[in-house]
């Protein structure tokens, strides 16, 4: 597709061809089909981070199959290998078929660049300036924005000089690249450098393997350490998924979302349980064993290398993002005496002549290196005066001191010591959650910016909040961002606004220790879709009674035709809302007595197996 000429206006753009762009615009046009609505992206092929470019050799999704497609569209079994594991190819081919179910490649401008955003302060109109194929230069100007490019749409390398290194160095993002593949498995290439802890690390060095390489695979000992990876199958018996996908899972973890159900008042709450601390805590140790179980981590050297960084409380406290093992037999060949892996707990201190040196002056003979270290968001777009208003991160020296920024600093100081006494176990998150107040993302309901200068219904983002529900969270949002962007949702004032962004933010700092430089809610995506439905008007707990609510498997066929449901505003009411008050209580206490043999019995059986 060609942008307009110059001076024609779009009622809407969508940044990001991705997950989050797709179903921005999808939604956007189910409820306005009229719209001029365009998307744009700088890869040649749809997908983000599953775009074409980026695919390469046993790259596999964490989610096995049924659980990573939108709720109108099912994924298909073409391609899928054993066991459920989903193939990248297998994800690249469901989004171009979305695209062309939903009939949206005809408003695709892939190959673009946006280099910048300005807002017209006069028009409010939004001005994109645009680059395609890396020569044409133009501008686009649209009524609304959707910015989809999520959290991950910026490789994050370590500043390191390579001039001396001599030798080819690449990010993760680069292994999907035909060049790459042929660079990192030719002749030319025996020992390998890969820098890094998390799942691209583990997802380079399996692909180095297969190839026949040495690898040295470098972590850093003050960092997040390396991911807590998960099987498939936990215990060999079922899905990690299976988990996730249940709100019980979500029981034990504190969050700001849910302050008024049993469950936050039992083991969450200023109020709960004696004992609800100790509870908690087991829980996510146990569980963190169940998953690490198949590393087997003290089988090697190696293996008590990979160890994670916080031990059994690494599922709970998230020092590392979590991941899901798609690599068969890596462990094996980790753990293997002489083998071809290496793993070093370590700095890179320098590059040298085909060389990698680390600490205490060790120096790694190297062909080449692969940075797998993980991503970051890109906000450049945006003039850097502009960022904080807009609700992003703008460390400018500028703004450090300015009045605007003491008075965040005050109101987050504020929120953190309230997120204590709502939720008192975070008073144990591990030390660093004091992060500057200029790297927050200051966004309502992670989608729209606090600042009323940009409270005129005209941009919103999708995609900045990290979890592991991706496909039934983004739907969510993105119908909630269509609904503001209509004008069809009432927010709260600015003040309310910027106490739940700070509230938030100050949450995401105390609970996950990886969330401090990204917003973060691995566990906690059920109660924030049900904050989400819950503004729209719409019932987002979709089982027929209690415990099937609690205990049965969400997959995103459950909220098949939510939008049509917003749109008519046929909510959907739970049943034991119709049965009246003194009902109502009675079964609010047989609930608690079931919650309390459910949740000690659940423990008592993990604690057993483990034991045994």
């Amino acid at each position: 597709m060609e942008p307009q000429q110059n001076g024609e206006m779009y009622d809407l753009v969508v940044i990001g061809a991705g997950w989050s762009g797709l179903v921005s615009a999808k939604t956007y046009l189910q409820v306005k089909p009229a719209a001029n609505l365009l998307i744009v992206d700088s890869d040649s092929s749809i997908g983000g981070t599953w775009s074409k470019q980026r695919l390469y050799p046993n790259l596999r999704c964490e989610a096995g199959w049924g659980y990573f497609h939108f709720s109108d569209l099912p994924m298909d079994h073409v391609g899928i290998e054993s066991e459920g594991w989903i193939p990248g190819t297998a994800v690249n081919r469901y989004l171009e078929q979305y695209s062309t179910v939903f009939d949206l490649h005809k408003r695709m401008l892939l190959n673009t660049t946006v280099q910048s955003v300005q807002r017209d302060k006069e028009t409010g109109h939004w001005q994109l300036d645009i680059t395609s194929n890396n020569t044409t230069q133009t501008s686009i100007r649209c009524l609304k924005l959707i910015v989809a490019t999520g959290l991950t749409s910026n490789p994050n390398l370590p500043e390191l000089d390579r001039h001396l290194y001599q030798r080819p160095t690449f990010h993760s993002k680069d292994l999907g690249l035909p060049t790459t593949q042929d660079v990192l498995t030719g002749p030319k290439v025996d020992r390998v450098t890969v820098y890094g802890g998390s799942k691209s690390a583990f997802e380079a060095v399996y692909f180095l393997y297969l190839a026949g390489k040495s690898v040295d695979w470098i972590i850093r000992p003050d960092g997040g350490g390396p991911s807590l990876m998960t099987p498939l199958k936990m215990l060999g018996l079922f899905s990690s998924f299976d988990l996730n996908n249940t709100r019980f899972f979500g029981v034990f973890s504190p969050n700001p979302f849910d302050t008024t159900s049993l469950w936050h008042r039992l083991f969450r709450g200023p109020k709960r349980l004696a004992i609800a601390d100790w509870v908690v805590l087991t829980f996510w140790r146990v569980t963190t064993w169940m998953m690490a179980l198949s590393a087997g981590y003290g089988r090697s050297s190696n293996g008590e290398k990979l160890r994670p960084k916080l031990g059994y409380e690494s599922s709970f406290w998230s020092p590392a993002t979590l991941g899901v093992m798609t690599c068969p037999g890596l462990w094996d060949a980790i753990h293997s005496s002489g083998g071809l892996i290496r793993v070093h707990r370590s700095n890179i201190k320098r590059l040298t002549a085909g060389a990698v040196e680390i600490d205490k002056g060790v120096s790694l003979p190297s062909d080449a290196t692969v940075f797998a270290t993980g991503w970051q968001a890109n906000h450049d777009i945006f003039p850097a005066h502009t960022r904080a208003s807009l609700g992003l991160p703008s460390p400018s020296s500028e703004l450090v001191n300015s009045p605007e920024e003491l008075r965040w600093s005050s109101l987050r100081s504020r929120a953190d010591h309230n997120i204590i006494q709502e939720l008192p176990i975070l008073s144990r998150s591990p030390p660093g959650w004091e992060t500057a107040s200029s790297c927050d993302y200051r966004l309502y309901r992670f989608i729209i910016p606090v600042s009323k200068e940009y409270a005129d219904r005209s941009i919103a983002y999708i995609g900045f909040l990290r979890n592991t529900g991706l496909p039934i969270v983004l739907e969510a949002q993105a119908l909630w961002a269509t609904a503001y962007l209509s004008g069809e949702l009432d927010i709260p004032d600015e003040t309310a606004r910027e106490l739940e962004a700070a509230r938030t933010g100050a949450w995401i700092r105390r609970r996950y220790v990886c969330g401090r430089k990204v917003p973060f809610a691995l566990v906690d995506w059920f109660p924030y879709i049900d904050v989400l439905y819950g503004d729209l008007g719409i019932c987002s707990r979709r089982k027929n009674s209690w415990l099937s609510e609690t205990f049965s498997l969400y997959k995103s066929e459950d909220f098949k035709g939510v939008v049509e449901e917003w749109r008519t505003r046929n909510e959907r009411t739970p049943q034991s809302s119709l049965k009246g008050a003194s009902r109502l209580m009675s079964i609010r206490a047989v609930l608690l007595i079931i919650a309390l043999v459910v949740c000690f019995g659940y423990i008592a059986v993990l604690v057993w197996s483990y034991s045994g």
